[in-house]
């Protein structure tokens, strides 16, 4: 039974102490993660008597099964903070949905982040980032932080439906290889190769251990290739950028303003821009190379590692 529906009602129907230790607990989910049955007993101001008699009217074998329950409770909510700026995105303006796309492309950096590092990377106000965090249910930054900061190291489970069949993968992957032809390829190959530097950029968030994969395989290959993260990092390597370089952007998903001012950046300085991301986006004709990757959202990781593949098959056969 749900734990969190037995405390509402625990907290409505049980005697005082038992009330209180309902109200405390619903009050404090987030924080349960680590309690043992002293210290919830003592946080809450009860005896472990009464914290063993409650377990019992809640429906639980024991106290250790009632703990199991709420931390597990606790890890949902602070998974669902995410899920939230989600749905709340339609609602938020212009300014505020820059700054959920933000954090939800990249939940560790947001919850890390100071109000200014996180206004500079959405390219809004440190004022804007307080209305956030107020639209979202939040009552300040730091509150903002501790939610993102639980949400990013709660264990988040996925379905087995959440992983793509394997007549999907395979479906995805030949689809991907008919979009491009053989030559596009060995385009991109020659304009790795050739390139004085390669500067690549996304990968954010989810996909961020695939993007150093990506650097450190080119790597491997022989490619002079550094992966950027940090947004004013960017913007002074971009401005140094010559026509010998060449821009590799990994857009799975989105494509940010920071990636498309990176795109406008590279065609002032004549700076060739290879682009792997679906047909869908419009990065796709944006870039001088354009690669494919799957139109089915949940095979697009196994596209990223299937064209990472074939560049580095490509250029280790390149190699004299």
């Amino acid at each position: 039974m749900d734990i969190v529906w037995q405390l509402q009602q625990q907290s409505e129907r049980a005697d005082a102490q038992e009330s209180k230790l309902a109200r405390f607990i619903l009050a404090n989910l987030h924080s349960n993660a680590q309690a043992t049955m002293e210290s919830l007993a003592a946080q809450a101001g009860v005896s472990q008597e009464v914290l063993r008699r409650f377990a019992a009217s809640a429906g639980c074998r024991d106290l250790d099964d009632f703990l199991h329950k709420v931390r597990k409770a606790g890890q949902q909510q602070e998974v669902a903070f995410l899920e939230v700026i989600r749905q709340r995105q339609t609602s938020l303006s212009q300014q505020e949905k820059r700054v959920a796309e933000t954090i939800l492309g990249d939940s560790a950096f947001a919850a890390s982040a100071t109000i200014e590092q996180l206004a500079g990377r959405a390219e809004v106000s440190a004022a804007t980032i307080t209305r956030f965090a107020r639209s979202v249910g939040c009552e300040d930054i730091r509150d903002l932080r501790m939610r993102l900061a639980r949400a990013s190291s709660a264990p988040q489970q996925r379905s087995i439906n959440a992983i793509a069949p394997l007549e999907v993968i395979h479906q995805a992957l030949t689809q991907q290889w008919s979009l491009a032809e053989t030559a596009t390829w060995e385009r991109a190959v020659t304009a790795l190769r050739k390139a004085r530097s390669v500067l690549l950029i996304g990968g954010a968030g989810q996909q961020t251990p695939l993007a150093a994969e990506v650097q450190q395989r080119l790597n491997s290959a022989g490619l002079a290739i550094a992966w950027i993260q940090d947004d004013n990092l960017l913007r002074m390597t971009l401005s140094r950028l010559q026509p010998d370089d060449l821009l590799l952007i990994l857009a799975p998903d989105a494509v940010s303003s920071t990636v498309l001012s990176a795109v406008h950046h590279a065609h002032i300085q004549k700076t060739a821009v290879i682009a792997l991301c679906p047909q869908a986006l419009d990065l796709a004709s944006q870039a001088d190379i354009w690669l494919p990757l799957p139109e089915t959202k949940s095979a697009r990781s196994y596209g990223i590692l299937f064209a990472l593949e074939r560049l580095e098959a490509a250029l280790y056969n390149a190699k004299p």
